[in-house]
């Protein structure tokens, strides 16, 4: 069988394994469908009835649903209806509804109800394994879409608060603030036009960044040289985002993000810089990461551990668990992110979530 994440289209996600909640009383046929997907290189999670599914939410995220109608206890409607009512987390995990009947108006019935697909016993493997990666192909193509809308939001909402004057402007600034979130505007030069109190009290800490009349600086020469590269790079490349981390004598590194922006009617370019301390960020609703990122709830409460600036040993003793545990969890956000470092990862996070925190 052939990788489930293998296209050759643009826009499929790197190789990872995804996992599929198996819905099926007949215990023949959820054992044939396991096989199968097994060999297709799925993650299966197998539940006999809807309730038992239920209890399976709690320990492990399906990324898809295959779900029998027909079951005892509670059957797929009901099963469905309890899911969408109760974990809004899971909101954008497809349903494929599996039945015996193949009567139309019972599958109009199904996806009228909330199903995303209707697939009729017996099962042929070749069409449900076709559906079932249409279906992840297209929930990785709307998560990747409302990524890159959070962070159109995130620079349009900087190039409004610059174009629209100073009142805005220091609007922008307290909420940054109230994030923990420091922000440096920046003219071509590299001379600091405004910031924010969170980045005034990082600079003058002078531990990592520091703001000279000529810029930012670094705590290393050739760190700083770095952060004049990547403001170059930005200012060339209008919308690009540029990443780096900022050794500092004491905590974890701060995370620089240098973004350019455009301002209509105006010559003139800017980069905004925003400095993340991981050891002072405001908590984020695990829920929201979860939705963003596709996490169990266990590697979504990690993510939002780190956004909130806590220490993989504190994250262990405050979840019960092993520092193995938490590692585990970290190498898979690190895949349904696809970052490498817990700097990208911690800024990627922060990133996607401030046009959120913002509205809020």
């Amino acid at each position: 069988m052939s990788d489930p994440d293998r296209n050759d289209a643009s826009d499929e996600a790197p190789p990872r394994a995804r996992t599929v909640l198996c819905i099926e009383d007949e215990i023949d046929l959820r054992t044939d469908i396991a096989e199968e997907l097994s060999a297709a290189g799925y993650n299966v999670v197998q539940a006999s009835n809807g309730r038992e599914a239920l209890d399976k939410l709690d320990e492990a995220r399906p990324d898809l649903i295959l779900c029998d109608i027909t079951m005892p206890e509670l059957n797929g409607y009901e099963f469905m209806a309890r899911l969408r009512r109760d974990r809004e987390d899971l909101a954008e995990v497809p349903i494929i509804f599996l039945t015996a009947l193949a009567d139309r108006t019972e599958m109009l019935n199904g996806k009228n109800s909330g199903a995303d697909d209707y697939l009729v016993k017996p099962v042929d493997y070749d069409d449900l394994l076709a559906t079932i990666r249409s279906r992840l192909r297209l929930v990785a193509r709307v998560r990747r879409s409302l990524l890159q809308e959070l962070e159109r939001q995130q620079r349009h909402a900087i190039e409004r608060a610059v174009r629209e004057g100073e009142v805005t402007l220091a609007a922008l600034a307290a909420a940054l603030d109230r994030l923990s979130i420091g922000i440096f505007l920046l003219e071509e030069s590299g001379e600091v036009r405004m910031t924010n109190e969170a980045a005034r009290r990082l600079a003058a800490a002078a531990d990592g960044l520091s703001l000279t009349p000529a810029g930012l600086v670094a705590r290393s020469a050739s760190t700083s040289r770095s952060v004049r590269a990547a403001l170059g790079n930005a200012l060339r490349d209008i919308g690009s985002t540029h990443t780096l981390a900022l050794e500092r004598s004491e905590g974890r590194p701060l995370v620089l993000q240098l973004s350019s922006i455009s301002l209509p009617g105006s010559n003139a370019r800017y980069a905004v810089a925003l400095a993340i301390d991981p050891d002072q960020q405001a908590d984020v609703a695990p829920e929201v990461l979860a939705s963003l990122f596709g996490c169990t709830s266990a590697e979504a409460r990690l993510a939002a551990a780190l956004v909130a600036g806590k220490r993989l040993e504190e994250i262990g003793e405050e979840f019960g668990v092993k520092q193995t545990t938490i590692t585990f969890h970290l190498q898979n956000l690190f895949q349904k992110t696809h970052t490498h470092r817990q700097a990208d990862l911690i800024a990627l996070l922060v990133r996607a979530t401030i046009p959120l925190s913002l509205q809020g």
